[in-house]
């Protein structure tokens, strides 16, 4: 009997200690799950930033910013309601950076951010500027600027209660700065992160950003 009762409980102990292990190796990638990136993928959307994760090439991201659209949305309306003509630096808001790691060493990183731009709607007929922004639609500019590392967007965004001159003067600059990304994904990624903000803000007329990158006309 004594000898019946010592097998069952090593038997217990070997079972708690396989359950354990197996759990450990299933919760593995929880690692990587932080509550920033989490965050990150609320406002970018999960497929997109699994995506570019795995374009990053490593399981061990570590995430930052303020990846919240409507507290993004609230400084850039704060801002654009004090802006005076004279003012001509604006505050760069980081909404998600991803850097992902190999031990100590950071591998690749992604950067996601939104300002006010320095560029004027006006400046988009210079021909030397041109070269670089093309017009999608009346309130929207594309730079995709390929084989580069930065992909940015201008967009038109009247807010109620700035000067008369805040739409053509002071534009939205939405960028993704991502070397390790292919075209399409940083346009997914830029799109989205564009129509995000854009959608808390109180724009007079809300800037239409398709989902596809727009063909070069």
């Amino acid at each position: 009997m004594i000898s019946l009762r010592l097998v069952g409980f090593r038997v217990g102990v070997a079972t708690l200690v396989i359950g354990g292990f197996l759990s450990g190796c299933s919760g593995g990638d929880d690692r990587t799950d932080s509550p920033k990136l989490r965050q990150c993928k609320n406002l970018l959307g999960s497929g997109i930033v699994e995506s570019v994760v795995d374009a990053i090439g490593s399981s061990d991201v570590e995430a930052s910013g303020t990846p919240q659209a409507d507290v993004l949305a609230d400084l850039l309306t704060k801002e654009a309601k004090r802006w005076q003509k004279s003012d001509l630096l604006h505050t760069p808001y980081t909404a998600c950076r991803m850097s992902a790691f190999e031990g100590d060493q950071i591998v690749g990183t992604v950067d996601v951010s939104v300002k006010w731009s320095v560029l004027s709607v006006r400046m988009m007929d210079n021909p030397q500027i041109g070269r670089t922004w093309r017009q999608v639609n009346e309130s929207l500019f594309v730079a995709p600027e390929p084989g580069s590392a930065r992909m940015q967007l201008l967009a038109v965004c009247a807010v109620p209660g700035a000067i008369a001159s805040q739409p053509s003067d002071l534009p939205l600059q939405f960028e993704v700065a991502a070397k390790d990304l292919g075209t399409e994904l940083r346009w997914e990624l830029l799109s989205t992160f564009a129509r995000s903000v854009a959608g808390e803000m109180d724009c007079e007329k809300r800037p239409v950003v398709p989902s596809v990158l727009p063909t070069s006309g």
